[in-house]
Formats: structure tokens, sequence, C-alpha cells
């Protein structure tokens, strides 16, 4: 009875684990609030388009540090009590054959008429088929603001990897968000190791 007891206990355990991240799981992971969203237009897609192409004719990939082609979302109030803030490219596109497709970007904040960009990370898809419709969601580390001012978010292209782009989305979050999968996966962490111990000792006694 007490064996069966405790079975019952971890399967609730890990129940109660799934449900929770399935839960918690949710686009608000990039900041607590949705302060901007914006389209880009077509006809900074069609340079986007154009500058890939140069790109590829001349066989050069791109990079980070490489030109790129900006394009500047409305300015917006930063204030500081909206901290941190976060940059994040949502990118609809058509994978133009089979393997890996993504695009690279830079995002930052133009204020005082200098530009601070820093890298977007996650815009990548493994193992697309060709034709295959792609939703990317890449974002910018959080940067937080000391003085209270109207800021201007900032976007730069840089290339693709196998992919046509057919719409792109530019937002900004701001505040802490929730955890990310693998960050609540680790906060789980003892009640995870509690589960396994407490398996093997019902395995145990029962042997």
């Amino acid at each position: 009875m007490r064996a069966t007891w405790l079975r019952a206990g971890a399967a609730a355990l890990v129940l109660s684990f799934v449900a929770w991240v399935q839960a918690a799981d949710a686009p608000s992971v990039y900041g607590k609030r949705l302060v901007q969203s914006s389209d880009v237009p077509t006809e900074v897609l069609a340079r986007f388009a154009e500058h890939d192409a140069k790109l590829k004719s001349k066989g050069e990939k791109p990079g980070f540090m490489s030109f790129g082609v900006d394009w500047m979302a409305p300015e917006m109030p930063a204030p500081s009590e909206g901290n941190p803030y976060r940059l994040v490219v949502r990118v609809e596109g058509t994978a133009l054959s089979d393997g890996d497709a993504g695009s690279l970007w830079t995002a930052g904040w133009a204020e005082n008429g200098q530009t601070r960009v820093f890298p977007v990370s996650g815009a990548l898809k493994s193992g697309a088929k060709a034709g295959e419709r792609i939703e990317l969601v890449g974002a910018s580390g959080p940067v937080s603001f000391k003085e209270d001012r109207s800021r201007v978010p900032a976007l730069s292209f840089q290339g693709t990897q196998n992919l046509r782009i057919d719409q792109v989305k530019f937002e900004v979050w701001g505040g802490i968000g929730k955890s990310s999968f693998v960050e609540r996966l680790w906060a789980f962490s003892p009640l995870l190791v509690g589960v396994v111990f407490l398996g093997l000792f019902v395995w145990w006694r029962r042997g």
C-alpha cells in the first residue's frame, strides 16, 4: 500500500511539472509587456533581398560585423522604469532547398545621432524542407537605460541562408519576462532529483 501511494505521488509530481512548463511557455519570455510592434515595409524588404542577392553573387557570407541594410522603427518613449528592453525580430519566409534556413540580424537603439546595435540570436531553423513555410524568432540581449528619454529601435539586416523572406515584424519588449524553458527546467531540477530518488526508493523496497 505504501509503495502504491509513493508511485502515485511521484506520478502526480511529474504531471504537475509538465503542466507547469507547458502553461509557462509563452511569447512573454521576451519581456513583461509588448511595448511596440512594427511591420517592416515592403519596399524595405525589397532592399533586404537586393542586398542578399549582391552578397551571394560575390560569394560572400553575412556576418555580424559586416555591412547591412538598416531600418528604423518609430521613435518611442523608453523610461528606465520599463527596464530591461529586448528587441525581437519575427521572420516569415520560405526555405529554398533542403537544409538549415535562417536570417542574420543586428538590432539596437538610435539616439543623439548614434546607433548601438547588438547581435540577434535564434533566427534559424535546422533541417528545413524545400518550399517549407518557416517562422523564425530572434532576440537581442536585454538593455537597460539610466535616463528617461525617447529612443528609436534600429534593425539591421545582414543576410540569409537558404531562405526567401516574405514578412518581418520588429517588436520591443519591456520588463522582466517569464523564464525560458531551460531556465525553468533548471529551477525545477531539485524536484526532479527528488522524484528520481523516490522512484529508486520504491524500486528498492519492492526488491
